[in-house]
């Protein structure tokens, strides 16, 4: 009988187990909210060339991006102001010091996700973008 019980009882915690890990396994999150990221209005710099095009402030050329490096920039996302004279834009790094540039840049509005409240960035992007949608906008990275 006492056999019995220990086998049921153990049974039971297996089972117990299972479930948790099983419900563990089907939670995903959001692509959106991995990784580190910085939220920016940035200039446009770049003179609009071929060797130097228009682009956002810190965004890397693609030359400087690699698929099969971890480092650095791993993506972004920028659209431009109602005025066309900003960007608003998203970078995303592995690690959080490959963003300390941008987050240091007195000249750079900068929010770092999960730090700073998801109001504020909407207050400062519609401020330059009246069409803009938190719920549209970020980047995916594998």
């Amino acid at each position: 009988m006492v056999r019995f019980l220990r086998n049921s009882a153990f049974v039971c915690l297996l089972l117990a187990v299972q479930t948790a890990t099983a419900q563990q396994r089907t939670h995903r999150v959001d692509p959106r909210n991995t990784y580190e990221r910085v939220l920016t209005v940035v200039p446009w710099v770049g003179s609009g060339t071929k060797a130097d095009p228009k682009r956002a402030k810190y965004t890397p050329s693609p030359a400087q991006m690699s698929p099969t490096s971890r480092s650095g920039i791993l993506g972004f996302q920028c659209i431009p102001s109602d005025d066309g004279k900003l960007a608003l834009c998203e970078y995303v790094a592995q690690n959080k010091a490959a963003l300390n540039q941008i987050l240091a840049d007195p000249s750079v509005k900068s929010f770092l996700k999960g730090r700073d409240k998801v109001e504020d960035i909407v207050a400062e992007f519609t401020k330059h973008s009246k069409t803009f949608d938190i719920n549209r906008f970020g980047v995916r990275v594998p």
